[in-house]
């Protein structure tokens, strides 16, 4: 089980996140996969607040908790996942497992009682590096309208490889996480690089396109609140940076289906 622990502009010291570690730790026996769980503390007021956000078995499970203590902040947090994951595995067995790097679907869970469990297709992107311009041409190839792509840049965190190539109107835009934001975990504190590009040459080899900065449209968000902004607007697609797992990810519509690619979590 790959587990990370960081703060939120605190310092977490080594007795928390071990005791993080070994209490998360013990979900992996419900999971037949790898498992990435992220655990996030942070000071809000007086409480100690901890999130916590596992992926595995083609299932994201989400939930929050605060209390006096980080100790209890994460008891009640686990004890919260452990429920919602018995829930989900009781509803879904015996299932098909995730395979060629598409997960057949993504059941998603609020943090909150009212919040409703929906099922959505999952998509996992190419894990193979492309820079820019491969990508572009390689959107236009498949006659898509949006991709997300891992670009062929060196990165300390594989959060930052990714960008986002997408078509507004009658243009396209991209958008890219800034250097440092995952290393530093300063989710809030950062504005995402966006472009729009100026096609030059629409040369089906070797096009001539200018990356122009443009202003921020992106917004970060959970993936429940993508889903009801998808829901409730007209558009096809939504790309947005997911709060939860800090990663690009892009929203769309399936026909009467819902599904989300993000960047495959192997």
């Amino acid at each position: 089980m790959n587990i990370i622990v960081t703060g939120r502009h605190i310092t977490v010291a080594d007795g928390i996140r071990e005791y993080a570690e070994k209490k998360i730790s013990k979900l992996e026996i419900y999971f037949n996969q790898t498992v990435n769980a992220r655990v996030i503390l942070s000071l809000e007021k007086i409480d100690r607040t901890a999130e916590l956000m596992i992926n595995g078995d083609g299932a994201q499970f989400y939930g929050k908790e605060s209390g006096e203590t980080f100790f209890a902040a994460i008891d009640m947090l686990v004890a919260k996942i452990d429920g919602q994951i018995v829930r989900y595995k009781n509803k879904n067995q015996p299932r098909k497992w995730p395979r060629d790097g598409m997960l057949s679907s993504l059941f998603v869970f609020g943090s909150e009682p009212d919040v409703p469990e929906r099922e959505i297709k999952l998509v996992e992107t190419d894990n193979k590096p492309k820079d820019r311009i491969e990508a572009y041409l390689q959107m236009k190839n498949d006659k898509a309208d949006f991709t997300l792509f891992k670009q062929e840049i060196n990165a300390d965190s594989s959060g930052e490889r990714y960008a986002a190539l997408y078509k507004n109107g009658a243009k396209f835009r991209m958008t890219e996480v800034p250097s440092g934001v995952n290393k530093n975990y300063g989710i809030n504190d950062f504005v995402l690089l966006e472009y729009e590009l100026d096609v030059k040459n629409e040369s089906p080899v070797n096009p001539a396109i200018d990356f122009k900065g443009t202003e921020n449209r992106i917004k970060q968000m959970t993936l429940i609140q993508a889903i009801d902004e998808l829901d409730a607007g007209t558009a096809k697609y939504l790309p947005f940076f997911n709060l939860e797992s800090e990663y690009l990810n892009i929203v769309y519509k399936d026909g009467k289906d819902i599904a989300v690619m993000m960047p495959a979590l192997t």
